[in-house]
């Protein structure tokens, strides 16, 4: 495991962030030993491909951990797929084609990790990621040892799961086997969906907030009259309201504010109070 000092802003999708001096990469299980050892007293974040996390960009003064564990093996025994939380989601997608099992097609176009998908319960088209979990294992930060935990026992929602004191380390996952073309024509369909309603700007970190049991966020916010709506470089995707997209030199306050203002907005005219998707990590106020 290597500790480094980073700029965060190099490891998000936002491009936003300031330093952390305590930035460690885990790559493989052996080094877990090196994790007992770190002070999780402390602020800390647990790091995948950064797609759904806004850091501020004043210093953060705890500790980052980015998992870059990627080990994916299918278990002939009992037909099921073991991978490492810091599995790209897109990989995992293509590998399941390739194995002839159906069901993580949605998952080519998230760009986040398993950890992270386990994290959020993330899901389109009507998938949950916690639907194909069996177990999943991680080291619980507070005895410093690591444990299993079923599906079962795990408390899961739409966008949001439940495993306290946990940094993920691996999943096993069931998928049902399938024809490869069919999977192919899935995933076709999905991506060019996501090409047709989804913003192709660099700079975003997909659904802004999440969706309620009687409306779509991205409607809410379009009939508030705030497609386009900016904020110092950050404004509110044309193509698709629950997007909001930063110019390259904008900055995470920018953001903040824009979130907030258009919870307001929404809130005064629908009465709906919007969550966020993304997670805010550090000091945003003036």
């Amino acid at each position: 495991m290597i500790k480094t000092s980073a700029v965060l802003k190099k490891n998000t999708t936002y491009r936003f962030g300031g330093v952390c001096n305590d930035f460690y990469t885990l790559i493989d299980k052996t080094e877990l030993d090196m994790i007992k050892n770190l002070d999780f007293n402390k602020d800390f974040f647990i790091l995948g491909k950064g797609s759904n996390v806004v850091f501020s960009d004043c210093k953060y003064d705890g500790i980052v951990i980015q998992n870059k564990m990627e080990n994916i093996d299918f278990d002939f025994s009992n037909e099921s797929v073991n991978v490492d939380a810091g599995v790209y989601l897109p990989n995992l997608s293509r590998y399941l084609k390739d194995i002839e099992r159906t069901g993580g097609e949605y998952l080519l176009g998230i760009p986040g990790t398993v950890g992270g998908a386990i994290r959020m319960n993330a899901g389109c088209y009507g998938y949950e990621f916690m639907d194909c979990v069996n177990f999943i294992t991680y080291f619980d930060t507070v005895d410093k040892t690591i444990k299993n935990i079923t599906r079962e026992n795990i408390k899961y929602s739409y966008r949001n799961t439940e495993i306290k004191n946990a940094i993920i380390l691996s999943a096993n996952l069931s998928f049902i086997k399938e024809d490869p073309i069919k999977i192919q024509n899935k995933m076709t369909e999905y991506s060019q969906h996501r090409k047709n309603t989804q913003p192709s700007a660099i700079y975003n970190a997909g659904s802004v907030f999440k969706n309620g049991n009687d409306y779509f966020a991205a409607e809410l916010i379009e009939q508030s009259g705030l497609k386009g709506y900016e904020i110092d470089g950050v404004k509110v995707s044309e193509k698709h309201s629950n997007f909001f997209v930063a110019s390259k030199d904008a900055k995470s306050k920018s953001l903040y504010k824009l979130v907030k203002f258009v919870k307001e907005e929404v809130h005064n005219k629908y009465g709906v109070l919007l969550n966020e998707e993304i997670i805010f990590i550090g000091d945003f106020l003036d």
